[in-house]
């Protein structure tokens, strides 16, 4: 047991304690659990307030008047499924002392590329890949595995690609034009991005571990709906991207979707990509972006849609949240 997971009973009564969570859905999320110390109602007023749960809580229209989720950072996605089971045995032992309501207690989780085992937390899937499956074979997503394993999985390989969807490119320009938002010292192009990370998949550790290939190999031949026997085809798959007067605007999104499925999308944001702004901090102007960005999404969902038209996940997400509040409440 690691210096973390002794934590993780303390860390637990912090959430059970978080007078904000009373009523509310909850939402465990994956980042940084720096928080682990805190003690005063302050401090824990601050739980949601920390990067990756912000973004998400940004992601949440106007609209939604009351009541909004809370997100709560609880570490990578190996922390959040050992604690979610930790979290609702403490409950179940004093419930007197807790502000938490089971049944609006959700997880949301990074898709990866190793597959994990969920098989003591969600009887009906084993892994998070066999859920993964389940939720996005087709468009709207089906929100009714999520109702049923009150798991949140992205479709993407982890939050960071959500920030490389290709309508975002046009409008952070025109949501931000004092921003300068460069890639390797030019202005931003998702498209160079996306043939930088094609490249990737050839030279990607992660990738070609023979743990994990086979897993990308057998993700992509069912999102495409075609056989992808080795590394080499789904490349040359991929590079069809190149060949712009040959396929359609649909097939170009697919192909792109491919490679934020299975490619890291986090070391391009955090490392290559560089945002500057003449009137602000380099952490402000971070931080405008990425609010931008969940404002996009945020734009994108429609309470009142049922359907779940809309192509983005993030909405879909938040839609299904919604009509579990208004069920709920």
């Amino acid at each position: 047991m690691n210096d973390i997971e002794v934590k993780d009973p303390e860390f637990c009564q912090i959430i059970l304690k978080h007078r904000r969570i009373k009523n509310n859905l909850v939402i465990l999320c994956e980042g940084t659990r720096e928080y682990l110390n805190v003690h005063t109602p302050q401090q824990i007023k601050r739980l949601d307030d920390f990067p990756d749960a912000n973004f998400w809580k940004q992601t949440i229209p106007m609209e939604w008047k009351s009541k909004k989720p809370v997100f709560i950072p609880c570490g990578s996605r190996s922390d959040i499924l050992r604690i979610y089971p930790q979290l609702i045995d403490l409950h179940n032992n004093d419930p007197d002392n807790s502000y938490l309501s089971l049944h609006k207690l959700f997880i949301l989780i990074d898709l990866d590329i190793q597959c994990q085992d969920i098989s003591n937390i969600c009887p009906h899937y084993q892994t998070t890949e066999e859920l993964y499956h389940a939720i996005y074979e087709n468009n709207p997503i089906d929100t009714n595995i999520i109702d049923q394993s009150k798991i949140i999985i992205t479709g993407w390989i982890h939050k960071e690609a959500y920030f490389l969807e290709p309508d975002l490119q046009d409008y952070l320009q025109n949501e931000l034009p004092l921003t300068k938002i460069t890639y390797k010292n030019n202005p931003l192009s998702l498209e160079t991005i996306y043939q930088d990370m094609i490249q990737d998949i050839n030279d990607n550790p992660d990738i070609n571990h023979r743990d994990n290939i086979n897993n990308v190999l057998q993700r992509i031949e069912k999102f495409l709906s075609m056989s992808i026997p080795d590394k080499n085809s789904l490349i040359n798959e991929c590079e069809k991207l190149n060949q712009n007067s040959t396929i359609t605007p649909q097939e170009k999104r697919k192909l792109i979707e491919v490679i934020l499925k299975i490619v890291k999308a986090k070391p391009y944001w955090e490392d290559e990509i560089i945002i500057e702004d003449d009137y602000l901090s380099e952490n402000k102007a971070e931080d405008n972006v990425l609010l931008a960005i969940a404002r996009f999404y945020a734009n994108s969902c429609n309470l009142s849609d049922q359907s779940n038209s809309t192509v983005y996940h993030i909405p879909q997400w938040v839609n299904f949240l919604y009509t579990k509040h208004k069920e709920l409440r």
